[in-house]
């Protein structure tokens, strides 16, 4: 897990560059149905939009993401072990999820894609996280 880094700075940048896109199609999409220009700056309707937009953001991360993490985790087992260890082996306990826990057994290659995977398994966990919340939010 050392060798995972996140910027904070540049992903606060996409927060916000995402809020703004989300709130300005939604006022013109108002503007556009509604004939009214009022309607745009009732909250309710902005957060519900907001909300409607971070879901189609899931929608379209979480697969993008499994594939990710499938493709990355498949360079990981062909291409990263090192010489003499086998797929299933009692160094990994005869499980090949244990090659991201073990980068003892990986070359340079393959903590390359080890920490892809972990940030692939990260980002899935943080969008749970978000669905969940925001089911919490809406019951």
């Amino acid at each position: 897990m050392r060798h995972i880094t996140v910027q904070w700075p540049i992903l606060f940048r996409y927060c916000l560059l995402f809020i703004f896109i989300s709130v300005f199609s939604t006022a013109i999409i108002l503007l556009t149905f509604a004939q009214d220009w009022r309607v745009m700056f009732d909250l309710k309707i902005q957060l519900l939009a907001l909300k409607l937009a971070f879901i189609a953001v899931i929608y379209i991360s979480f697969p993008f993401l499994m594939v990710r993490f499938c493709y990355y985790f498949y360079q990981l087992i062909s291409h990263g072990r090192k010489e003499g260890i086998s797929l299933f082996c009692y160094q990994t306990l005869f499980n090949p999820i244990n090659f991201l826990f073990r980068p003892s057994l990986l070359t340079k290659g393959g903590l390359i894609h080890r920490r892809r995977c972990l940030i692939s398994v990260i980002l899935l966990i943080g969008l749970y996280s978000s669905i969940f919340a925001i089911s919490n939010m809406t019951t």
